[in-house]
């Protein structure tokens, strides 16, 4: 563990989640390179109700015993879910546990990093197919790729 880490302090990403099979796996890796980095708390959950909801992992954080947990939205843009939907979730979670200092933090937004990396994705973008030779990608996760607790 880093010993420059807060052993008080967690961290929860929260994505909007997706049906599609694979679709949060950038933000658990993500999750691990930061867990990896800190050697702290680091959870995520997701809006959709597929997967772990805000709830768990931030109970999970308290078990651990997490006294700060700072939310990190995994979203670009400054829409409802940042201005209302997380806002409202975590003060919910707030009422319910005072004793925890719980900070919305800033999302993704803009940032110099992003213009690279959409520069370096414009690049890689270039030997690419047309889009009509895409090949048909499967949405739906089955039964057996659905995250545990959504399982029939």
């Amino acid at each position: 563990m880093n010993p420059h880490v807060d052993d008080k302090r967690a961290v929860i990403l929260i994505g909007h989640g997706s049906r599609a099979a694979g679709a949060d796996d950038d933000m658990e890796k993500i999750a691990v390179g930061l867990r990896e980095k800190s050697g702290g708390i680091v959870e995520t959950c997701r809006m959709s109700g597929l997967g772990i909801p805000f709830e768990g992992a931030f109970e999970r954080c308290v078990r651990r015993g997490a006294k700060e947990i700072i939310v990190l939205p995994y979203f670009l843009h400054f829409g409802v879910h940042l201005r209302k939907d997380i806002p409202e979730i975590l003060r919910t979670a707030a009422r319910r546990r005072p004793e925890i200092r719980l900070v919305l933090g800033r999302h993704l937004g803009y940032d110099d990093a992003l213009v690279n990396l959409l520069a370096k994705r414009i690049g890689e973008s270039e030997s690419l197919c047309d889009v009509r030779e895409l090949a048909p990608a499967p949405i739906d996760r089955h039964p057996v790729d659905a995250p545990e607790e959504k399982r029939p």
